[in-house]
């Protein structure tokens, strides 16, 4: 089988901000990062040297107190950064329980033109973080190497800091590439041919940031697992690309109680939400449900609002752990002191941590105070898992709307890019929040003095 080609920008995997090489590519990071200088030391008020300190940080329970550290000075978040890819093989942080790290996400990648590369909108934290600039063109990572290998792509993917791309899809040629905007890292993946194509697809990608165990061979930020689902003539099938052999698995069967329709494969468009060892696709008004384990699958409904939804939904996660569903309401009623307002909101449902069953009361958002006058039309694009960052558009129509970004834990709403006059095409087309994986957020902290 052919093998994967990567781009030359880089002879290493995706781990390439650790200390032991450095970074060649023209990732967001290695472009952001200045030449390093030899740092004079810092006082700060403890006699623990370099090294204890950071065995201490790389043995913390919680995400969250090695957040706190990494602010408590500069010293140490400098050995937070720097020391990064070693903290992040103890597998007590491997996830993020309780705590939206809203850091994660810098952004969402869209189509602005038929035939163009996907396009970057950063946010305004990302910006000034990173030094990121709009409009960034995914071309730009292969810049001079393979220029206008993006042309006419299509996200499929997007989770934990990758992107999975599709390069060509004919009618019996699938080619998908994994990149890492951060590193600069991409990888054109041996494509899906002759008995091997298939049609209609749902794919995700799982990452060391999945893991839960101490296995050695998934605990560091290169290893990925590339998964899709699609269906063959009279069953449900899967295949999985892992980053260990570099190669395609052979088919499996999936086991589902009803055959998968036409359409129902084909509305399963969005990113799978990883939940544990399950994963989960929104395919219009249900939920498909497929076990890593056991491959076997089966579809549920999505709750009721009981708010008059649009079937505007997404799937995200709980702050702990547990699988969400996302409508936008319209004709909601909010009271208050001294008014009632009429507008649009975001509901949440999260389903119960025992029965598998949508809990009966949903938090209801409302977003309509944060938004234009004239904005009539409201329409989830992406909701990001770790961070807690939903995207949303909302206008007139598809052609005249504004991007904006929900914090879900501070029930806030910024506007992240404004509609462009004059365009024939729809905005915001095959739209994808990105997130960046947890090794490179700790790395990139060591570039932000006024981090807090």
């Amino acid at each position: 089988m052919q093998r994967p080609r990567r781009s030359r920008r880089s002879t290493r995997p995706y781990s390439s901000v650790s200390a032991e090489e450095p970074c060649s590519s023209r990732g967001w990071l290695s472009a952001r990062r200045k030449p390093s200088k030899r740092a004079r030391p810092i006082a700060d008020g403890t006699p623990l040297t370099d090294e204890i300190l950071v065995g201490i940080f790389a043995g913390l329970p919680d995400l969250a107190d090695l957040v706190r550290c990494a602010g408590t000075c500069r010293r140490w978040r400098r050995l937070v950064s720097s020391e990064a890819a070693f903290i992040c093989r103890g597998a007590s942080l491997r996830r993020t329980r309780g705590f939206f790290l809203r850091g994660l996400a810098l952004g969402f990648f869209h189509t602005h033109r038929r035939g163009a590369a996907p396009r970057f909108a950063p946010t305004a934290s990302a910006s000034r973080r990173l030094g990121l600039r709009q409009p960034s063109s995914l071309n730009a990572l292969v810049d001079g190497l393979d220029d206008g290998l993006f042309d006419s792509s299509r996200l499929v993917a997007s989770r934990n800091g990758l992107l999975v791309v599709e390069l060509r899809h004919k009618k019996h040629v699938l080619k998908l590439c994994v990149c890492n905007p951060m590193t600069g890292e991409v990888t054109v993946l041996p494509p899906l041919s002759g008995k091997d194509s298939l049609g209609d697809y749902a794919c995700t990608v799982l990452t060391a940031d999945d893991s839960d165990t101490t296995d050695q061979s998934c605990s560091i930020s290169s290893w990925y697992r590339l998964l899709i689902v699609y269906r063959r003539q009279s069953f449900a099938a899967c295949r999985t690309y892992s980053s260990d052999d570099s190669a395609w698995g052979p088919e499996a069967e999936v086991n589902v109680p009803s055959v998968i329709t036409a359409n129902q494969m084909t509305a399963m468009t969005s990113t799978g939400v990883v939940v544990g060892n399950t994963v989960y696709w929104h395919t219009k008004n249900q939920v498909f449900v497929l076990c890593l384990i056991t491959l076997k699958a089966h579809f549920m409904n999505m709750p009721q609002t009981g708010h008059d939804p649009i079937g505007n939904a997404m799937l995200g996660v709980s702050p702990d752990g547990r699988l969400r569903a996302l409508q936008v309401m319209v004709h909601v009623t909010f009271p208050s002191i001294t008014v009632t307002e009429r507008g649009a909101a975001i509901s949440v449902s999260t389903m119960a941590a025992t029965d598998r069953k949508w809990e009966p009361d949903q938090e209801v958002i409302p977003v309509a105070q944060w938004l234009s006058a004239e904005a009539t039309h409201v329409r989830l694009r992406w909701v990001c898992e770790k961070s807690g960052v939903v995207f949303f558009s909302a206008g007139c129509d598809d052609r005249t709307s504004d991007m904006y970004a929900l914090n879900l834990d501070k029930k806030e709403v910024e506007m992240v890019a404004r509609h462009q006059h004059g365009g024939r095409d729809p905005l915001w087309c095959n739209l994808h929040g990105y997130e960046m994986d947890l090794m490179l957020y700790l790395s990139s902290l060591g570039m932000d003095e006024d981090y807090s």
